[in-house]
């Protein structure tokens, strides 16, 4: 898979975040949100789903899909996994072929879900509009020990910049004094803000609102 299409599948299909997509590549920051984002895909750059192409699957291909689409409707946590998948081809349909060749089709179905026009809803980035991302970075302290810290970044797509702030923890607090440094800085507060992966956060916001 291409540079950017693997961006994209770690992005949208494996849910990783930024962070961990330029950890996980060793692209730079830029790179990463470049592709991360990327918008338009044309049918020539999405991965081969014919049977032909998955010769031990063969007419499983059909079944698999439904599930696939069907899984759409559901909450994330009750969908199938590759595993859940090649367990139910197994018992349920008489599959012998191995567990790899099912794990590889479900990601390649996943990702074209995802990025076509049906299955996938693109992102627009207007000027003043804005990203917020935690990572986890590692560093050397004053006696070369290594510490693992946390960067809250908050980056414009649009203009393609970014600011970033660095903590010894990734919570709310951090959250939120990280944000407001960073817009003292550049002096204003932006349009929208759209948060990446932010569970912590996001838990910590639910928790009180449901608490009210």
């Amino acid at each position: 898979m291409a540079q950017k299409q693997y961006i994209k599948y770690l992005y949208e299909v494996e849910g990783k975040n930024l962070a961990e997509i330029q950890k996980a590549t060793g692209f730079n920051y830029r790179t990463v949100q470049k592709y991360a984002y990327q918008e338009n895909w044309s049918e020539e750059s999405l991965p081969v789903l014919n049977a032909e192409n998955y010769p031990s699957l063969g007419a499983y291909i059909p079944i698999i899909d439904t599930w696939l689409e069907d899984d759409c409707k559901l909450p994330r946590k009750q969908r199938h996994t590759a595993w859940r998948v090649f367990c139910r081809l197994r018992d349920e349909h008489g599959f012998t072929g191995c567990y790899s060749s099912v794990k590889r089709y479900v990601r390649k179905k996943r990702f074209v879900m995802k990025t076509s026009d049906e299955g996938f809803l693109p992102l627009a980035h207007p000027c003043g509009w804005g990203q917020v991302d935690f990572g986890e970075f590692m560093y050397y302290d004053a006696v070369q020990k290594e510490q693992t810290g946390y960067a809250l970044t908050v980056s414009f797509p649009h203009s393609n910049k970014g600011y970033t702030q660095a903590f010894p923890s990734q919570n709310q607090e951090c959250l939120l004094e990280g944000m407001k440094r960073i817009f003292e800085y550049i002096g204003g507060v932006p349009v929208r803000l759209r948060f990446d992966n932010m569970t912590t956060a996001v838990a910590q916001v639910l928790k009180y609102r449901n608490a009210l």
